[in-house]
C-alpha cells in the first residue's frame, strides 16, 4: 500500500518545476489569492503589440565562436584547433560564426543586436546556479524572473507560456500565472483527478497545489483547442527547436497571442568535440529565429515580434585538452527585432587582459541587458 501511494505522489509532483515544488513548501498561505488573481487574461491591445520571445541556450553557449574576434591573434593561438576560420565578417574586427548565416538579413535591416561580453563578474560555474542568476536578472539568482518582472511593470495579464522540454523560472513569481506546454495534458488531468483519500490527507498545500495545476493544464488545453494549423507558406526548420517554433508560430496566429514565450535549446556544454557540435545547435538557432521572425509577419500584421536569446555563461579562452572549452565567464547575447537598430551593445572583452581564474572579463550585466530590452520594445 506504501508502495503504491508512493507512486502516487510521484505521478502527481512529476510536473512541479524546481521553483514552484519550493512555493510549494514554503508559501502556502499565497494559494487562495494566487488562484483568484493569477490567472487573468487580457484582451490585445489595438495596434502594433509586441511579444517576447526568449529562446535560452543550455549549457553555456561559446561566444568567442559565436561573434568572432578574427582580427586579434591571441584568438586563434589560444584556440588552435577550435578557432573558427571560415567566419563572415561583421566589421574590421568581428565576424559571424557561419553557422548562422541565417541571420545576415536581419543584421543587414538592422533588426539586430549582439551584446558583447555580457555576463556576471567571477560568475557561479554551476549550470544550476548560473541559470538561476540569468532568470532573475540577480547575482544571488533569487527573486522575480525576468520575464516575470517585465511582465509586471507593463501590466500584462497574459499568460506567460514555456514552450521547451523544462520551462524556466524567468517566467515565475510575478502577477500572470505562467503555462507550461509539456505536450501530455489530457494524461496530466487524468492523473490529477485521481481520487485516494489517503493520497491527501493532512497535506492541504499539496491539495491546494494540486488544484491549481489541474486548473492550469485544461487552460493549456483550452489554448490548444483554439491553435490551428499554420499556413503551407510557413516554413519550419528541422532540428531541436522544431515542434517549439511551430507552436510558437501557431499561438501567434491565434486572436489574442501572448505576450511572453519562453522557449529552450539544450546541447551548448562543449567540453569535447565543440566545432560540430556548437556549429551545428547555431546553424539550428539561426534558421528558428529567422523563420520566427518572418513567420510572425506573415500571420499577424499587428504583432511586433521581438526574439531575446541567452545563456546561462559563456567559455574560457583556451581550448581544453579534448578540443572542446570548460565553463567560463563572459558571453554573447542577441535581441532581434525592429527596435534594435544599434548594431553593438558593450565592448569586446579583451583577449590579453583575464580575471584571476582565467576569464574573460564582462562589461555588461544581464539586468542592465534586461532594462534595455524593455525600454527599447516598451519605450
Amino acid at each position: 500500500m506504501e508502495l503504491q501511494w508512493t507512486s502516487r505522489l510521484k505521478i502527481l509532483i512529476m510536473n512541479i518545476s524546481r521553483r514552484k515544488f519550493i512555493c510549494l513548501s514554503i508559501c502556502g498561505g499565497i494559494f487562495p489569492f494566487y488562484k483568484d488573481f493569477a490567472f487573468a487574461n487580457s484582451i490585445l491591445k489595438k495596434g502594433k503589440t509586441p511579444v517576447l520571445i526568449n529562446i535560452e541556450l543550455r549549457g553555456g553557449n561559446d561566444g568567442l565562436n559565436t561573434i568572432i574576434p578574427y582580427s586579434n591573434p591571441t584568438y586563434f593561438s589560444e584556440r588552435p584547433n577550435i578557432s573558427i576560420k571560415n567566419f563572415l565578417k561583421l566589421n574590421s574586427n568581428l565576424a559571424l560564426n557561419p553557422s548562422l548565416k541565417d541571420l545576415l538579413p536581419l543584421w543587414n535591416s538592422k533588426e539586430l543586436t549582439f551584446a558583447l561580453g555580457i555576463g556576471w563578474s567571477q560568475p557561479n560555474r554551476s549550470h544550476f546556479k548560473a541559470m538561476d542568476q540569468w532568470s532573475t536578472g540577480n547575482i544571488d539568482g533569487i527573486g522575480k524572473g525576468w520575464i516575470a518582472k517585465i511582465s509586471d511593470s507593463i501590466k500584462n495579464k497574459n499568460y506567460l507560456l514555456s514552450l521547451g522540454p523544462t520551462s524556466s523560472i524567468a517566467l515565475e513569481g510575478g502577477n500572470s500565472n505562467s503555462l507550461h506546454f509539456i505536450g501530455n495534458e489530457q494524461k496530466i488531468i487524468q492523473e490529477l483527478n485521481y481520487q485516494e483519500s489517503a493520497l491527501l490527507k493532512d497535506r492541504e498545500t499539496l491539495r491546494k497545489f494540486i488544484e491549481i495545476e489541474k486548473f492550469s493544464t485544461n487552460e493549456i488545453i483550452k489554448i490548444k483547442n483554439n491553435i490551428r494549423k499554420l499556413p503551407t507558406n510557413i516554413q519550419i526548420p528541422k532540428g531541436s527547436l522544431s515542434k517549439q517554433t511551430s507552436l510558437a508560430l501557431k499561438l501567434i496566429n491565434t486572436e489574442s497571442p501572448p505576450t511572453f514565450m519562453h522557449l529552450e535549446q539544450g546541447g551548448y556544454d562543449t567540453h569535447q568535440n565543440q566545432l560540430m557540435r556548437q556549429n551545428k545547435k547555431l546553424s539550428e538557432l539561426g534558421s528558428t529565429i529567422y523563420a520566427l521572425k518572418k513567420g510572425a509577419e506573415k500571420l499577424n500584421k499587428d504583432i511586433d515580434l521581438n526574439i531575446v536569446v541567452t545563456s546561462e555563461f559563456g567559455r574560457r579562452l583556451k581550448e581544453n585538452g579534448t578540443k572542446g572549452t570548460d565553463h567560463g565567464s563572459a558571453s554573447i547575447a542577441f535581441l532581434v527585432g525592429s527596435s534594435f537598430k544599434q548594431q553593438f551593445l558593450g565592448t569586446y572583452p579583451d583577449l590579453d587582459n583575464l580575471d584571476n581564474r582565467g576569464d574573460l572579463i564582462p562589461n555588461i550585466s544581464p539586468s542592465f541587458f534586461y532594462e534595455y530590452a524593455q525600454k527599447k520594445i516598451w519605450s
